[in-house]
């Protein structure tokens, strides 16, 4: 039987989407780079400083490699549900081996027995049905320990549908290169089995699971990033 866990996705299929994700990412994002950049700055400790930090959804060690390299002294704990992606994370992850380590489950379980620094999330709690995405956010609040920082960065529908449209015929035009396929369809094909929220819905949501600071440093039309302070 394939394995859905929380996400309503199987592990197959995000298995399938493996081996072309790093190409398809960077295809259909136009701020692909400048959101996973936002989402370290975030990170409140000097690189000098030892501490541990989570990542939910790690798929293929994108965000992992620049978060170990930026610093040097922090361990990693990366959980995602697909074997595959988790293969392609350990050969793009080699030479920090010595500082991480890669669960494969559903991120809505995440390991929890100790507390962390931080906990990061990019592009995967979307994955998650609206009432599991609230529990994960007090789950990760009791995580963190005093002064810890969430950073997710994620896609977000818009306030206003109208806007959608627009939104994409944009990002097709800053992309800079020929598709077979629009963005917007790209966007909406996943949006058929995904659950994504409005910004202002999850910024609503965190407050709620008691992070005493919450804020939206970066937005490119449908996706920001967020960062939640403990």
């Amino acid at each position: 039987m394939a394995r859905t866990g929380r996400l309503g996705r199987s592990e197959a299929e995000f298995d399938r989407e493996a081996a072309g994700y790093d190409r398809t990412a960077v295809e259909t994002m136009p701020g692909y780079d400048e959101l996973h950049q936002t989402l370290l700055w975030g990170v409140p400790f000097a690189p000098t400083r030892r501490f541990r930090v989570l990542e939910l959804g790690v798929g293929t060690g994108t965000l992992a490699v620049r978060m170990l390299a930026r610093f040097p002294h922090a361990e990693l704990v990366g959980v995602d549900l697909s074997r595959r992606m988790i293969a392609l994370g350990r050969t793009k992850l080699r030479r920090f081996r010595d500082r991480v380590t890669l669960v494969q489950g559903d991120l809505a379980e995440f390991p929890d027995a100790e507390k962390y620094d931080a906990v990061v999330s990019s592009l995967a709690i979307h994955h998650l049905e609206d009432a599991a995405k609230w529990k994960l956010f007090r789950k990760v609040r009791r995580s963190l320990a005093p002064g810890g920082y969430f950073g997710d960065a994620d896609d977000h529908l818009p306030e206003d549908p109208v806007f959608d449209s627009r939104f994409g015929q944009v990002a097709q035009e800053l992309n800079g290169r020929p598709t077979s396929q629009s963005l917007q369809r790209v966007w909406h094909e996943h949006e058929a089995f995904d659950h994504p929220c409005t910004l202002s819905e999850e910024l609503r949501r965190l407050e709620r699971a008691g992070f005493a600071h919450v804020d939206v440093p970066w937005r490119f039309f449908g996706q920001a990033v967020v960062w939640a302070y403990r």
